[in-house]
């Protein structure tokens, strides 16, 4: 009788550890999940924010496509968990560009790109009408250090107009300037909304005129290519300049240009620009800036005129009688000054809860405020 029972407790405890075992191995191995496309990088939400968004995504050499894609088309911004299709060289992702996003650059599209530039330097007069979508404006240059630019908003107003004499750049208004965001708004209704001007120096090849419509009024932001590349300026992009290639031969209102592709910061940043065989100076320009949702601007150039005579008269003004010379407002001037308590706010967090400054007095505190573009 003992014999069987202790028989019985020897199968029962076989009979557990085999259970056991199969219970440990069974936890113990990773649930069968289905992995996400290669091609994308799944982030959760809160990354996003954190960090751009990355993507490898096999690009096929410049001399192996057969097939062009419109430089013209963008792809709409796609969900971070969705696979994408590759993209054609020229076809603008959500994404930050990545290493195989790159391209090598090409000596006969730089050549062409070099050509540009020379051209703009080597002129003795040179003027343009440009189209930037908002607005309308034409330029004229000329040696050494001369300039115009005149604007037209899409409504048909004029707007600001820039002028170098050869030793400063004026700005200014033939009606209200517009208000810009740093500075006060009742000292601007009140005293400097209109009859003003302003005034800098323009040491020849060190100035930018591009870096100034902006100042003008009619909706422009900065020129794609800076206007003063004419007059020896290098562009603030050009160390960053990465590539340079060739696309199709395309037509712009009957001129013949060739299509060149330039990268900046490994194609974070890219100019489309269609140059004229006949003259080596674009008629049509694109930009793309690669962010989470892609920035793109279009600018068109006709009526171009290289070497014509242009008058002096062109390049000067003076500012009438009971006008004043205004300046932008100092940033720095707002800003609290070291030692004085700053004052209470509240922020919306992307949680949708808020956090006051009062909560974290008297602690170090970091505010990271993200923003693309």
């Amino acid at each position: 009788m003992q014999m069987r029972n202790k028989n019985f407790v020897l199968t029962m405890i076989g009979i557990l550890s085999a259970v056991l075992v199969c219970l440990a191995v069974y936890f113990s191995s990773p649930p069968e999940k289905s992995e996400p496309p290669a091609a994308v990088s799944v982030c959760r939400l809160s990354d996003i924010a954190l960090q751009p968004l990355s993507v490898d995504v096999p690009q096929p050499e410049f001399s192996q496509i057969t097939s062009m894609v419109d430089p013209n088309h963008a792809m709409t911004p796609a969900d971070p968990n969705q696979a994408m299709t590759p993209a054609e060289p020229n076809q603008v992702t959500s994404q930050a560009a990545a290493v195989k996003d790159t391209f090598k650059d090409e000596p006969e599209a730089h050549a062409l790109y070099e050509k540009m530039i020379e051209t703009m330097r080597n002129a003795e007069s040179l003027s343009y009408k440009g189209d930037c979508g908002n607005c309308n404006y034409t330029i004229w240059m000329k040696k050494p250090n001369y300039f115009r630019v005149e604007t037209v908003n899409r409504q048909g107003v004029e707007c600001g107009t820039l002028v170098g004499d050869g030793d400063h750049l004026w700005i200014y208004w033939p009606s209200d300037r517009p208000h810009f965001s740093s500075e006060d708004r009742a000292s601007y209704e009140k005293k400097t909304a209109s009859k003003v001007y302003m005034k800098e120096a323009t040491p020849i090849g060190r100035h930018s005129i591009g870096h100034k419509t902006g100042l003008l009024g009619a909706g422009m932001g900065m020129t794609i290519i800076d206007p003063s590349t004419f007059h020896g300026y290098t562009d603030s992009l050009h160390p960053y300049l990465d590539g340079v290639r060739g696309w199709e031969i395309e037509s712009i209102k009957g001129h013949e240009c060739d299509v060149i592709e330039v990268s900046f910061m490994k194609r974070q940043r890219i100019w489309y620009i269609w140059l004229s065989k006949q003259d080596h100076l674009p008629r049509k320009l694109k930009e793309v800036v690669r962010v989470a949702r892609p920035i793109i601007g279009y600018e068109y150039w006709s009526d171009v005129t290289i070497n014509a005579e242009i008058p002096d008269e062109k390049f000067v003004w003076s500012p009438p009688a009971g006008w004043q010379q205004w300046t932008l407002p100092d940033i720095d001037e707002k800003l609290l000054k070291p030692g004085a308590e700053a004052p209470d706010f509240e922020l919306l967090l992307a949680d949708e809860t808020t956090v006051k400054l009062s909560d974290y007095r008297g602690k170090i505190v970091w505010f990271y405020i993200w923003r693309a573009g």
